[in-house]
C-alpha cells in the first residue's frame, strides 16, 4: 500500500470518527424520525420558551406597578388560546401539505411567490435568531453559576454552536438520540414543579409565597393601559416561537408522515400550554415579581422567574431548585436544535425552487443537508460575535420573523380553503382567519413596541433577503435559457492550440509534453524567465528532451509568473481567435500532506488567473512521486 493511499485511509478514519460512516440513499427511510425522537428535535425550541415567556409578561406588566400582576394568568390564558389557534392551523397544514415546507409552501401556493419568499425570509431569519437567542440564554445560565466564565460568554456560545453543528452533521437520528433525554428531563422536571405548585394546596402542601409587593412611586412608571397589556401580551407570545417547526419538517417523520407530525404537534401544544400556564399561575399566586437587569432604573436582582418559582414551590430546597435550573439551562442550549433540523430543510426546498444556491439541496454523507447546517452555524456565529454574546441585545430582534410567518401561513390557509373547499372548510377557514388576524395584530404590536430596541433590523433584513432570493432565481433562469438545446446547432470543432508551461525539464514535465503532442499538432512549450541562469540550463536540457516542440521564452522583468503567462495566452487568443487553446500545467504530487507546503503550488493560482479568459482549457498532467 502506497503512502498516499495510507494518508487517504487515515483521513477517512478521522472523518468517520467525527461524522460517522456514510449512509446510502436506501437508508434514508431508516433515518426518518419516530414521534418519540421527533418531539425533542422539533419541540425543544417551543418548550424552552417557557423559561422566559412568563418572565416577559411580568416584566412588562411591572411598568404599571406590582398591583397589576394579577393579570399574568389572564394574559397567559389569552396567549394559550392564540397558541391553540396556531397549533390547530398547523395541524391542518401538515395534512394539506405532507411534503413539508410549512409556511413557505402554504404562502407560495396560495398567496403567490412574493409572499412565499417573504415567509421564507421570515422563517429563516427566525431560525437564525432561535439558535442565537437559545445558545446565548443557555450560556448566560451557565455563566451566572460559574461566574469566572462570564468574560468568555461569547467564546462559549460559539463553541456551543459548533458542538450542535457537529452533532447534527452526524445525522438526524443521532442528534435526536443525543437531545431526547435532556428534553424529556426538562419536561418531567417542569411538569413536576407545576404539579406540586398548582395541585399541592389541594393536598395540604403550601408553597412558600413571597410577600406581596408594595406599590411605590418607583414601581409604577406608567398607569395601566391597553398599551401596557398589549406589550405584555406581545412579549409573552415568545411562548409560541417554534410551533411552526413541525409543519416545516413533516418529511422527517416516519410514515404516515402527516399523522405522526400532527400528533407530535398536538403533544407539543399540550405540554407547552401546561408548563406555561403552570408557571404563570405559580408566579401570580406566590407574588413573584421580576424586575429584570436594572429595568426601569431599579437596581434589583435578576434572578429568573423559574428560579423564584422553584424557590417557592420547593421551599428553597437547593437540590430541587438546582435540578430545575440545570434542566432549564440544558433545554435552552438544546432549543437551537429545532432550527438545525428545519433551517437546512427549508433551505433545500428553496434551493430546489431556484431561490437559494443549489448546493443547499444536496444531502450529505449522513443523509442530512450538510451545507445548510454549516451555513446556519456560520450565520449564527457571526451574529453572536457581533452582538457580543448578549441575549439582552438579541431578544428584541426575536419574534418578528415567526409572527410574520404565522400570519402569512394562516392567511394562506384561508385562501386554500376558499379554493379547495372540502369537508368542514368553512370552520377551518374561520379558525385560520381568526389566527391570521390575531397573529397579525401581535406582529404589529411587536414591531411598534420592539422596533426602537432593534426589531427594525429584522424588518430591514426581510426585504433584503427577498431581493437576494430573486437575484439567485434570475441567475438560474438566465443560465437555463443559455443552456437550452432548443434551436441549438453545434458549431464545427475548432482548431486546437496547446501551450505547455515548462518551469524546468524533469520527469514531472515529460508526460505533459507527450500529452500535448497527442492532442494537437499545434503545440508549443512556454517558459517564463525569472532567472536567466535557469533559462540557460533549461535550453541545454530542452535540446535532449524537447524534441520538435517549439520553446517560447517570455521574459519577466518583475519576476512574475502569472502576469506574463496570462498576457501571452491572451496574445495567442488574439492571433488565433477561432482556436481553442489548452494550457497544460505539469504538476508533481508529493506523498505527504505537509510536503505540499514546501512547493510553490502555482497551478491553482494560474487556474484562477486564466479562468476568465474565453475559449481556454486548463489541464493538469500529474506525476506522482511514489
Amino acid at each position: 500500500m502506497g503512502k498516499s493511499t495510507q494518508i487517504r485511509l487515515d483521513w477517512s478514519l478521522v472523518r468517520r470518527l467525527i461524522f460517522g460512516s456514510p449512509l446510502s440513499t436506501e437508508q434514508l427511510s431508516h433515518q426518518r424520525l419516530p414521534k418519540i425522537l421527533a418531539l425533542p428535535i422539533f419541540a425543544s425550541d417551543a418548550l424552552s420558551s417557557t423559561a422566559y415567556a412568563t418572565q416577559a409578561i411580568l416584566l412588562n406588566l411591572l411598568i404599571a406597578g406590582p398591583h397589576v400582576l394579577h393579570l399574568t394568568v389572564p394574559i397567559s390564558i389569552a396567549i394559550v388560546v392564540l397558541l391553540w389557534i396556531v397549533v390547530i392551523s398547523y395541524t391542518q397544514t401538515v395534512y394539506a401539505y405532507p411534503q413539508g415546507g410549512g409556511t413557505y409552501i402554504v404562502s407560495r401556493e396560495n398567496l403567490g411567490i412574493r409572499w412565499g419568499l417573504l415567509a421564507a425570509a421570515a422563517i429563516l431569519t427566525d431560525y437564525v435568531l432561535t439558535v442565537a437567542v437559545s445558545i446565548t440564554a443557555g450560556v448566560q445560565q451557565i455563566t451566572s453559576f460559574f461566574t469566572n466564565l462570564a468574560p468568555y460568554q461569547t467564546e462559549l456560545a460559539v463553541a456551543a454552536i459548533w458542538f450542535l453543528t457537529l452533532a447534527n452533521l452526524r445525522g438526524a437520528r443521532e442528534s435526536g438520540l443525543l437531545f431526547a433525554f435532556p428534553t424529556y428531563f426538562f419536561v418531567i422536571t417542569m411538569l413536576s414543579m407545576v404539579a406540586v405548585g398548582v395541585l399541592g394546596p389541594l393536598f395540604g402542601y403550601q408553597p412558600r409565597s413571597y410577600p406581596p409587593p408594595e406599590q411605590t412611586a418607583q414601581t409604577a412608571v406608567h398607569a395601566l393601559s391597553l398599551t401596557v397589556i398589549l406589550r405584555a401580551f406581545a412579549s409573552g407570545c415568545a411562548a409560541m416561537t417554534g410551533i411552526e417547526a413541525v409543519a416545516d419538517g413533516v418529511i422527517a417523520f416516519r410514515a404516515p408522515e402527516s399523522k405522526n407530525a400532527a400528533q407530535t404537534l398536538i403533544a407539543m401544544g399540550v405540554i407547552l400550554s401546561t408548563i406555561f400556564l403552570g408557571i404563570s399561575y405559580i408566579a401570580q399566586t406566590n407574588h413573584i415579581v421580576y424586575y429584570g437587569h436594572g429595568a426601569h432604573g431599579e437596581d434589583a436582582s435578576a434572578e429568573s422567574v423559574i428560579s423564584m418559582a422553584a424557590r417557592a414551590v420547593f421551599h428553597d430546597n437547593p437540590l430541587l431548585r438546582g435540578v430545575v435550573l440545570f434542566a432549564t439551562a440544558i433545554i435552552l442550549l438544546l432549543a437551537a436544535n429545532t432550527a438545525y433540523a428545519d433551517f437546512p430543510r427549508l433551505s433545500s426546498i428553496l434551493a430546489r425552487h431556484g431561490f437559494m444556491p443549489r448546493q443547499l439541496a444536496n444531502l450529505g454523507d449522513r443523509l442530512v443537508f450538510s451545507n445548510g447546517i454549516i451555513l446556519l452555524a456560520v450565520f449564527v456565529s457571526i451574529l453572536v460575535v457581533v452582538f457580543g454574546g448578549s441575549v439582552d441585545r438579541l431578544i428584541p430582534l426575536y419574534a418578528v420573523g415567526v409572527f410574520t410567518a404565522f400570519t402569512l401561513s394562516q392567511a394562506g390557509m384561508v385562501r386554500h380553503w376558499l379554493q379547495q373547499k372540502g369537508p368542514g372548510w368553512r370552520w377551518k377557514m374561520l379558525v385560520n382567519g381568526i389566527g391570521a388576524v390575531s397573529t397579525g395584530i401581535v406582529l404589529l404590536v411587536i414591531i411598534v413596541e420592539k422596533g426602537p430596541q432593534g426589531a427594525w433590523l429584522v424588518v430591514v433584513v426581510l426585504p433584503v433577503l427577498m431581493w437576494l432570493f430573486t437575484q439567485v432565481n434570475r441567475h438560474y433562469q438566465k443560465v437555463r435559457a443559455r443552456l437550452t438545446l432548443i434551436g441549438y446547432e453545434p458549431p464545427p470543432p475548432p482548431p486546437h492550440t496547446v501551450l505547455v508551461l515548462v518551469p524546468d525539464v524533469h520527469r514531472g514535465v515529460v508526460p505533459a509534453l507527450e500529452y500535448a503532442r497527442e492532442i494537437s499538432k499545434d503545440h508549443r512549450a512556454v517558459h517564463i524567465e525569472i532567472n536567466p541562469a535557469d533559462t540557460q540550463r533549461l535550453k541545454e536540457r530542452w535540446e535532449q528532451w524537447g524534441g520538435d516542440m517549439p520553446l517560447v521564452i517570455i521574459e519577466s522583468p518583475y519576476r512574475s509568473l502569472i502576469g506574463p503567462l496570462v498576457e501571452y495566452v491572451r496574445q495567442v487568443r488574439q492571433d488565433h481567435p477561432r482556436h481553442l487553446i489548452t494550457v497544460v500545467l505539469p504538476e508533481f504530487v508529493v506523498t505527504k500532506w505537509w510536503e505540499r507546503a514546501l512547493h510553490n503550488n502555482s497551478a491553482f493560482l494560474i487556474k484562477l488567473a486564466l479562468g476568465n479568459v474565453r475559449d481556454v482549457v486548463i489541464t493538469n498532467v500529474r506525476y506522482y512521486l511514489d
